[in-house]
């Protein structure tokens, strides 16, 4: 029997792992183009408001950004290994219930919102483990997951109509607190955006995803081991959904048991956009952000016009489509 450690064992594990590195960041380009529509929609904002583009909406936008740039990296890390996460709201939701319900039983509120983003990322865990350990489909499990959560946090809140907040996670987004003359919340936008970038391009996890992504035979050659990347991808990205949540709790000044419900396909619609493979192995974090960006000024450009929510709705559902047939067409062309 050969030794693993072998040279020519070691060489081709040096192959594979340099052959998976090559399509690392795919499609360069679409960031890029995802920048640039961002820029040309500054002064194209004006269609929907004649108060627009202004530094208010600069400000919102960035604010209104954080939310989706956090629970998009999760679900483009998800999406990078190769799965989709469908358990975004119900995680959403139990880590802003969660945080409410505990500050308001006389936990201080760091320590509450500690705990609250700990207890909602299990959901991740239990994710990770089942995707991990069974041929089940990602979406199916995710779906079961979010489920059966979202049925636990609506008995235990015996219906409950939502939490308040804390008052030094609403301090974080009032009105004049403000970081050199920047409003503070900004800052926010910018530190995940920063996390988000670095956790993707920068760290073990982030490199062995885009591996596994590309093809879990190849990295199993390569020496990662695929069952424990894909269970920290899930575990992860729960903790950043769990994050948002807890933030659009402050930003809401409490939150109900549906605060989770409008994010699912924003995160996948930002993904996608921003030049995300949706079967896995390629995409870069600098899109997504690009994507949130966008879509979020689309969203305040249809509030301002006064359209419906549902309208949103369709809008992310329409760019996801098409978003899908052009990456197909490019596809075709190369």
């Amino acid at each position: 029997m050969s030794d693993h450690r072998s040279p020519t064992a070691q060489a081709t594990r040096a192959t594979t792992a340099r052959s998976l590195t090559r399509r690392i960041g795919a499609r360069p380009t679409q960031p890029v183009i995802v920048w640039l529509l961002v820029l040309a929609l500054i002064p194209l904002s004006r269609v929907f408001s004649p108060n627009f583009p202004s530094s208010a909406l600069l400000t919102s936008t960035l604010i209104l950004s954080t939310f989706l740039a956090l629970t998009a990296f999760g679900q483009g890390l998800v999406i990078l290994s190769g799965g989709i996460d469908l358990s975004v709201p119900a995680t959403i939701a139990v880590a802003a219930f969660t945080t409410g319900y505990l500050s308001d039983h006389g936990l201080p509120e760091l320590l509450a919102i500690l705990l609250a983003i700990l207890i909602a990322s299990t959901i991740g865990l239990v994710n990770g483990i089942i995707v991990a350990r069974s041929t089940f489909p990602p979406f199916i499990v995710t779906l079961a997951t979010s489920t059966v959560a979202a049925a636990l946090l609506l008995g235990f809140s015996a219906g409950a109509p939502g939490q308040k907040a804390p008052s030094n996670l609403l301090g974080v987004f009032a009105s004049g607190n403000d970081v050199l003359g920047i409003p503070a919340a900004v800052f926010l936008f910018l530190i995940a955006a920063g996390l988000g970038w670095y956790v993707q391009n920068r760290t073990r996890l982030g490199r062995r995803t885009y591996a596994v992504g590309n093809s879990p035979v190849a990295s199993r050659i390569a020496g990662i081991n695929v069952p424990l990347n894909i269970f920290q991808v899930y575990w992860v990205a729960s903790l950043f959904y769990a994050v948002a949540g807890v933030l659009l709790m402050g930003y809401g000044s409490g939150s109900d048991l549906n605060i989770g419900s409008p994010w699912l396909l924003p995160s996948i619609a930002a993904v996608v956009i921003g030049g995300s493979s949706i079967a896995g192995g390629s995409g870069r974090y600098s899109g997504t952000i690009g994507a949130a960006v966008l879509l979020t000024m689309l969203s305040i450009g249809i509030s301002a016009l006064g359209l419906s929510e549902g309208l949103k709705q369709v809008l992310y559902g329409a760019v996801i489509l098409v978003a899908l047939l052009l990456s197909r067409f490019a596809r075709a062309r190369v």
